[in-house]
């Protein structure tokens, strides 16, 4: 273009943070800039959207501190999307500086409430927050939309309480969301997590337009609530209708295989999906890895592992997970340690393998270590299994004094599975 503005600007950093090129939307924001236009809400709204999907937090607080400095960190626009980006990259799930966020804006609509529920329902531990928040907003006489409806659903099914998600429910009854596919699609989750599959699948067969996300949902269900072959039914179902087969689809399968340890079905859908051309796909890998572990052939998991091109945390601690389960507790702890040379930070999962692994073998000290390493070096807060971890440790080695020394020094009350 011969002549650019600010708004010509806007719509493109728009544009390609909306398709998924969010490098290119900062680098053009960084091009903006130096061509001495001075972004507005939009931009800045856009661009934090950017940092988010590539986890810059770094980058985000810098343009935070400038929306601050330019007035502009009390606009519900802005501020919704530096909300989501503190929930989305902050360290061990924390959403603290998202709450903060949402406080200090002057007034709040649906797209603010919604983002910050989402936060707290996307950070794992904090669905009961999530639906206070939500009683909070419909008493404030802001009504919900389809999205609020389909998270306050997501924290009942995390919580396993059909109850509340049910009058939920029937609130998206009443204001004519309950067709919509996204709150349809959260009903059958919050069913499946609660392990009431008979309601379940009525929710899913009064959809009145299944999509892809429907099917997972439902294959997922049947498949962590151990009912295989309606899992492998529905497989055939998906197949027939034509609407297509994603990673997810055949990770849930993989589940479903896995958790009767079902290695030859497994290893056909392995074979299914290896004619699709999923066999690079990180999340077939992880499922695949998963999979040959629970069912015993921790060979098999380690090629799959082996083969992958870029492997993340949850490959890291599947593969762990699976050495230390089969009592290969040296390759378990030799696996973390490459695992740290590549730069992959560690979650609590893999503390809990780890902690495990160590207490298998007596590993008094490498326990410790990697204990005191959780918080130290990665940020990450131990939780009761992590303790309950070390205190086996310690007492398997015999050191029952240091044990109740441990349980004394604990920052929480200990529970029965310390």
């Amino acid at each position: 273009m011969p002549e650019r503005n600010l708004v010509t600007w806007t719509l493109m950093i728009t544009r390609f943070a909306q398709l998924g090129c969010a490098r290119d939307a900062i680098d053009l924001f960084l091009d903006m800039e130096l061509s001495g236009y001075a972004p507005d809400r939009f931009t800045y709204s856009s661009v934090l959207s950017a940092c988010t999907e590539l986890g810059l937090l770094a980058l985000g607080k810098q343009l935070h501190s400038r929306v601050i400095r330019f007035g502009l960190a009390l606009d519900v626009c802005v501020g919704c999307s530096l909300v989501n980006m503190y929930a989305k990259c902050a360290a061990d799930g924390l959403v603290d500086d998202s709450r903060k966020v949402f406080d200090r804006m002057p007034a709040h609509n649906v797209m603010s409430w919604t983002t910050i529920i989402t936060a707290y329902v996307q950070s794992g531990e904090c669905d009961k927050e999530a639906i206070e928040l939500f009683c909070r907003m419909i008493s404030g006489e802001i009504q919900p939309n389809q999205f609020s409806f389909s998270s306050v659903l997501k924290a009942c099914g995390n919580l396993s309480d059909p109850c509340i998600g049910e009058q939920v429910y029937g609130y998206a009854v009443k204001l004519g969301l309950s067709s919509v596919n996204c709150v349809g699609n959260s009903l059958i989750s919050m069913y499946a997590k609660s392990g009431r599959m008979e309601d379940a699948r009525k929710a899913f067969d009064i959809l009145f337009e299944k999509n892809l996300v429907s099917y997972n949902a439902i294959v997922d269900g049947y498949a962590k609530n151990m009912k295989s072959e309606e899992t492998f039914l529905l497989f055939n179902e998906i197949s027939d209708t034509g609407i297509g087969i994603n990673a997810f689809t055949f990770a849930s399968l993989l589940s479903g295989a896995a958790s009767i340890g079902a290695m030859g079905k497994g290893e056909q859908i392995h074979g299914r999906l290896l004619k699709e051309g999923f066999e690079s796909n990180q999340c077939i890998c992880n499922a695949l890895i998963s999979m040959y572990s629970r069912c015993g052939n921790i060979e098999s998991a380690f090629q799959v592992f082996d083969r992958m091109e870029d492997w993340n945390v949850i490959s890291w601690t599947s593969m762990i997970t699976g050495f230390a389960k089969h009592g290969f507790a040296a390759r378990a702890l030799e696996m973390v340690c490459k695992m740290l040379e590549t730069g992959t930070k560690p979650n609590k999962i893999t503390f809990v393998t780890v902690l495990s692994a160590c207490s298998h073998v007596g590993m008094i000290s490498e326990g410790r270590k990697h204990f005191n390493s959780m918080y130290e070096v990665h940020g990450i807060i131990p939780r009761m299994e992590h303790y309950a971890c070390m205190v086996d440790l310690l007492g398997q080695s015999g050191l029952l004094v240091e044990a109740m020394e441990f349980i004394n020094s604990m920052s929480v009350m200990a529970d029965a599975l310390v």
